[in-house]
């Protein structure tokens, strides 16, 4: 019952505050400003994640924030000037992320957001709601409807990331 009426509360907050998107298509290559969205479950989660993060720096300029589903951030989650992590002590009692690196990351106006998450996260719906990117692609149903572009059938970080860029530049006709 309590979980409900968190559920309630942060729907309610979220449909009070929604934003309205500036809404374009950019393939991974023209993109500007990128955001990395995640779960970190395990530390073989983090060098996945941490090996696409990589990777999108030698592109453009990438920003990522990853939330860990435990009361603390692990040790080898390292926090970076690009990447921060978040866990369940940095909530409020509905699910409302209440760090300031997640609110200027909601706040950043990306050209591209990509959610890496897999399973439904209220932190993650509130930041991919509240989010003022211009396309917001990834690959989790759960999260299809904050979604521009959703890649379904991946079973890697990498390879959603590899259809993505695959399928943005489609897109856009390059």
């Amino acid at each position: 019952m309590f979980e409900f009426i968190k559920r309630y509360a942060l729907k309610k907050h979220l449909t009070e505050h929604s934003v309205a998107r500036d809404r374009q298509v950019f393939s991974l290559r023209n993109a500007k400003t990128i955001g990395i969205l995640a779960e970190i479950t395990d530390e073989d989660s983090y060098k996945e994640i941490f090996a696409v993060f990589s990777k999108l720096q030698t592109i453009s300029k990438v920003q990522m924030v990853g939330y860990i589903d435990e009361k603390s951030v692990p040790f080898y989650c390292l926090d970076q000037l690009a990447a921060d992590y978040f866990c369940k002590k940095d909530l409020n009692w509905y699910g409302k992320p209440e760090m300031v690196q997640v609110n200027d990351f909601i706040d950043t106006d990306f050209d591209i957001l990509i959610d890496f998450t897999r399973r439904n996260l209220p932190p993650i719906q509130y930041m991919l709601t509240l989010s003022k990117a211009k396309f917001i692609a990834g690959g989790n149903k759960e999260n299809q409807e904050y979604y521009d572009l959703i890649i379904e059938g991946t079973d890697s970080h990498k390879k959603l990331f590899e259809n993505i860029y695959v399928y943005t530049q489609k897109l856009i006709g390059e």
